[in-house]
């Protein structure tokens, strides 16, 4: 070789040296170079991150402090205790341990302005039901420095179900109001503050009605309810009346709030009640707080001491103390749309989030449509039908298959659920459009997918507009932060790709590979997180409902499915490009999922079947246990009582899922009677009035059953037979309680005080042709306590929890 040759190769050689990027250079390509190495990296610090940040931000123990002032923590210590008594028996409106309760709560009142309110209602509760109540709530008034402020009202409520120590329903809640009380001791509020701690909210809300009767109810104008339906954690703000109220809550040093709730209500979707309907009804703006989960706690015996924190209850009692020194509150009564994050609070007006909306609608079409022509025909796309099959192919075959076995098994292991849902969604997304890439080799599939997961946002978002403010909730606001990135997505810069991991020695081709990066970053962090946190929330709150009927069933699974495809859509444009590793992962955790729901029994100690429980005692003693389908007849075929005597156990399919087992129990009370004393008729106009009285002793509790419409008129108390002269609704009479409805009362609740004294009740009738002006009433007393068979099956049935355990005689009587 020449040395001029030897030159020459010297040159090129150093020439091809100086050419290589350095070590920094090579790095970032190899990062952000569209190669399934780099895709995979994104992929998991996306989960990782995602998963990280959900689970701080809902965690009681990492987000929420205890007090460091003296105040506070001594505060905080009374109230603790004060729950520790209230909690130490289930309290419910028909036992002694109410009155207990009760009693406890006047002695830490007594020495401020208070109202032992006796008030005596009388309305209409439902559809022909009549309900009569005898009131006991507490009421304390603080007076605020400024007479001129609408009153701030603090209510919880301090009965049980009987099933329930009623820690968190609703104990938490009175435990806080004796903080705030506290507090407000100490430091003068501005506006004055009235707490109801009120009774019987477990039976109809009536504490709540009978308040709104109340003379210090003319003072109030805004309310915080604070409730419990769940068993500790971190209380959310469930619903507000409005954006004026609402955002006051930003104020709160630990705001942890969701309209995703409030929209739950709207929609029907939780069907409980809380004291917050009451005061919103009679014309109030407010706010509900609430603990929320978990579920399958909440009104068993399971809702005790242990299963919570001081943690929890001054999560609670401080945000309601911040509540309370509010300053002027907006005018604004339109409804909002709110959510929290990392202990920031955001809340908008449902208008405002219908402008965004309505601009997203109007800019889909406006920007996709001309940048989708110029990419066609600058990039010479031959488009086919093939191209856009891929997604709604891939999408309907995922919710076609892409649901576990076992339907009871998002109630005790739901992340499981959701991942083994979540993995079959991925792998049929990465089959069905692997396919429709290799069938199209002249476009670019990437860019078309990204085009028709935008439609699927846009399609959804004209729904949720179209359907009203109730029905919009937080999804509007998951468009506003997708939707950023539709330019990028749209683009139309050619884009071609690295080879795969096999071959990743070559270099990419061209610069442009690197935008699929930024796309990334635009579209799927943001959207997973708020996806991801939003869904999980939810499904902590309502998959233990999947045990309450067939309805509750296929809503958990159709929550559970909607959950998994938002969760996956916003990494489908990427999805092709999946290493081997991924996909392994994910198949592994479909056939262990899989495996699993059949395997695995979905109730156990830590997360228990909820049975509902009654025993009726009369003629024939018979034990009722409601249950969902398949699953009660094993629970009661083990109790001891029912195999030592040989019980035949009587189980009947029910509507929606449920079932009915009944059995003879020979675990009965004998001190417990009803007696039904009938009193002469009276005909007057055609109407016959009668009258029983009801001897039910140590009873709170009655329920009087009327023939269908036939009875127009009931008193409570000594009346006498004029009728005619009483108005339509409610009216009184000489301390008569009188309810009049031409179209009939088919049932009149009883709700006293005294425990021995009797009921006296009259009513008004039409007679019937057949029965000679005669009418049958039936009569059944209500007892919460006193019930031998309820605690077998409490304490001897296993991986069950019972959430009501009332006792019932019921007595007919021929008028």
């Amino acid at each position: 070789m020449s040395e001029e040759e030897v030159h020459d190769t010297s040159s090129e050689a150093s020439e091809v040296f100086t050419n290589q990027p350095n070590a920094f250079v090579r790095g970032v390509r190899s990062i952000f170079g569209y190669r399934k190495t780099s895709l995979t990296l994104f992929v998991i610090l996306t989960i990782v991150v995602t998963a990280g940040l959900s689970f701080y931000d809902n965690s009681l123990e990492l987000t929420i402090e205890l007090p460091t002032s003296q105040l506070e923590k001594e505060i905080l210590e009374s109230s603790w205790l004060d729950l520790q008594n209230i909690a130490r028996y289930p309290h419910t409106y028909g036992s002694r341990a109410n009155d207990q309760v009760h009693d406890y709560l006047e002695e830490i009142i007594q020495d401020m302005e208070y109202d032992n309110d006796g008030e005596k209602i009388m309305f209409e509760s439902g559809k022909g039901v009549v309900s009569y109540y005898e009131s006991n709530n507490l009421l304390v008034r603080v007076n605020g420095s400024d007479g001129t402020l609408p009153a701030l009202l603090l209510s919880a409520h301090y009965d049980s179900v009987p099933s329930s120590f009623g820690v968190t329903d609703d104990g938490m809640g009175v435990a806080s109001l004796l903080g705030v009380l506290r507090f407000v001791a100490h430091n003068q509020p501005r506006r004055t503050i009235i707490f109801n701690f009120n009774n019987n909210e477990e039976f109809g809300l009536f504490g709540a009605h009978a308040f709104v009767k109340h003379p210090w109810f003319k003072q109030v104008g805004y309310f915080l309810n604070l409730e419990g339906t769940g068993a500790g954690g971190k209380a959310v703000l469930f619903r507000g009346t409005d954006y004026g109220i609402v955002k006051n809550f930003g104020g709160v040093r630990y705001p942890y709030a969701t309209s995703i709730f409030q929209q739950g209500f709207n929609n029907h979707v939780i069907h409980s009640e809380t004291d917050y309907k009451v005061y919103k009804e009679a014309g109030l703006r407010g706010l509900d707080l609430a603990f929320y989960k978990p579920r399958d706690k909440y009104h068993t015996g399971e809702d005790n001491i242990r299963n919570v924190s001081p943690k929890s209850l001054w999560h609670m009692m401080s945000n309601a103390i911040d509540f309370v020194q509010m300053g002027v509150v907006d005018d604004s009564e339109e409804p909002a749309v709110y959510t929290t994050f990392l202990g920031y609070f955001f809340a908008t007006p449902i208008s405002a989030l219908a402008r965004v909306n309505l601009v997203l609608l109007v800019l889909f079409p406006v920007v996709s449509t001309p940048l989708l022509f110029v990419i066609v025909k600058y990039k010479k796309w031959k488009l086919r039908v093939t191209n856009f099959l891929g997604v709604p192919l891939a999408m309907g075959l995922a919710v076609a298959v892409g649901q576990v076995g076992n339907p009871m098994l998002v109630s005790s292991h739901p992340m499981m659920v959701v991942a083994t849902t979540t993995s079959i969604v991925v792998l049929v997304y990465y089959v069905v459009l692997n396919g429709v890439d290799w069938v199209n080799t002249s476009s670019d599939q990437k860019l078309v997918t990204m085009i028709e997961v935008s439609f699927v946002y846009w399609v959804v978002l004209v729904y949720v507009t179209w359907s009203g403010g109730d029905h919009t909730g937080l999804i509007g606001w998951t468009f506003t932060r997708v939707r950023g990135g539709d330019e990028p997505l749209l683009s139309g810069e050619e884009e071609r790709y690295g080879t795969e991991d096999e071959r990743d020695t070559e270099k990419p081709l061209v610069e442009h590979n690197y935008d699929w990066s930024l796309q990334y970053l635009l579209i799927v962090p943001v959207s997973s997180l708020v996806v991801y946190n939003s869904g999980w929330l939810v499904l902590e709150g309502v998959n233990k409902t999947v045990q309450e009927s067939l309805a509750s069933e296929h809503l958990i699974y159709w929550i559970v499915v909607v959950f998994s495809q938002f969760l996956v859509l916003p990494v489908v444009p990427f999805i092709t490009k999946f290493n081997r590793y991924i996909v392994l992962g994910l198949s592994v955790v479909v056939v262990v999922g899989v495996l699993m729901s059949m395997a695995v029994h979905p109730f156990n100690q830590g997360s228990p079947m909820k049975l509902r429980f009654i025993e009726r005692v009369g003629q024939n003693d018979m034990v009722e246990v409601y249950g969902r389908q398949g699953f009660v007849e094993d629970v009661l075929s083990d109790l001891p009582s029912v195999k030592q005597t040989q019980a035949k156990l009587e189980c009947e399919a029910l509507p929606d899922g449920l079932e009915v087992c009944k059995y003879k129990s020979g675990l009965t009370p004998g001190n417990l009677t009803v007696e039904v004393t009938t009193e002469p008729r009276a005909e007057s106009y055609g109407l016959i009035s009668g009258a029983i009285t009801i001897a039910a002793p140590e009873n709170r509790m009655c329920t009087v059953h009327f023939p269908p419409d036939r009875v127009k008129a009931v008193v409570v108390g000594k009346f006498g037979n004029n009728f005619k002269a009483i108005p339509d609704g409610f009216s009184r009479e000489k301390g008569n309680y009188i309810y009049k409805d031409r179209n009939g009362i088919s049932q009149l609740e009883l709700y006293k005080l005294d425990w021995n004294k009797d009921y006296h009740v009259g009513f008004e009738w039409l007679p019937d042709i057949d029965d000679e002006g005669g009418m049958r009433v039936e009569v059944e007393c209500f007892w919460g306590d006193m019930v031998p068979a309820y605690q077998e099956v409490a304490k001897r049935s296993r991986n069950s929890e019972l959430e009501d355990k009332p006792m019932s005689i019921r007595h007919q009587a021929q008028l």
